[in-house]
């Protein structure tokens, strides 16, 4: 069996990370600003939050995955309401010389991790090694498949005991795996929300690796493209899908399965041993 999975997440808790992003975000923006933008930041982020299916991550135009899936997106939603609606802090980026305020997020996201990887115990989740050992005795493939750079994911898993490279290894990483790149836009529609599934990087992946499972828990960003190669039975398309879920995934993503193209949802790696157990007992999705 072979398990294709996201990082951030899955393998991770992001409430730090995204904390200490919008605080990078926040203090940079009033540096360029000269004066504290903070106050008005969490306004405008109590709109968007009002209104979720019109914000995200746009790093080329179209909403790649929306605010309300990942706690790591509430920096890029701000700027994408700033480049909509211009004004004093948009203006401000501006004259830093950032093309736009997303380049400017995008800017502050790359180094805020940097910051937080040199300042912070980088974990992943407790059991991640127990739970890599037993999937390795079952004849699991794990491979890791993440938008985040190759280095941090090796470290965040070396701290905790985990091999990488060499005989040992009990996983493989593809890092910047440009899952938000979009070519067109073609999308599927969930909840009233376009989902673009034209991401031609992360198919090349899922062609190359064929995973018999995919898990990842931003739905928009991690498995609306499997779902519709499944329906296609398209190449690299695998047989079952499973979000990690959170308390911050949204309803419409969970009322209904994604209208049925979630097979199951499960609260952690954790239960990743029984789902391959089922899978080698039936040869068939679990």
């Amino acid at each position: 069996m072979k398990i294709l999975s996201d990082f951030d997440g899955v393998w991770t808790d992001q409430a730090e990370e995204a904390a200490a992003i919008r605080e990078h975000f926040d203090a940079r923006l009033s540096a360029l600003c000269g004066r504290v933008v903070q106050g008005e930041l969490e306004r405008l982020l109590v709109s968007i939050r009002a209104r979720p299916e019109e914000y995200g991550w746009a790093p080329e135009g179209r909403i790649t995955a929306y605010v309300d899936e990942d706690p790591l997106l509430a920096t890029s939603a701000l700027a994408l309401h700033l480049d909509r609606a211009g004004g004093p802090l948009r203006d401000a980026v501006a004259r830093a010389g950032f093309e736009s305020a997303t380049a400017f997020a995008n800017r502050c996201f790359l180094d805020a991790m940097a910051r937080f990887r040199e300042h912070h115990s980088a974990e992943v989740v407790r059991g991640s090694l127990d739970t890599l050992r037993e999937l390795a005795g079952l004849g699991a493939e794990v491979v890791i498949v993440s938008n985040s750079p190759p280095d941090k994911i090796v470290h965040w898993f070396a701290r905790a005991g985990v091999p990488v490279d060499g005989p040992e290894a009990l996983l493989r990483v593809r890092g910047n795996a440009q899952k938000w790149h979009t070519a067109s836009a073609t999308c599927d529609v969930l909840a009233g929300r376009a989902l673009y599934v034209d991401r031609p990087k992360y198919r090349q992946v899922l062609e190359e690796e064929r995973p018999d499972l995919v898990i990842g828990d931003v739905y928009s960003l991690d498995l609306a493209l499997p779902a519709r190669l499944r329906r296609e039975r398209a190449a690299g398309a695998p047989r079952t899908l499973v979000l990690r879920r959170h308390p911050h995934t949204p309803d419409w993503i969970t009322q209904d399965r994604a209208g049925g193209a979630i097979d199951l949802f499960v609260a952690g790696v954790q239960e990743l041993p029984a789902l391959a157990r089922e899978f080698a007992a039936s040869g068939a999705r679990p």
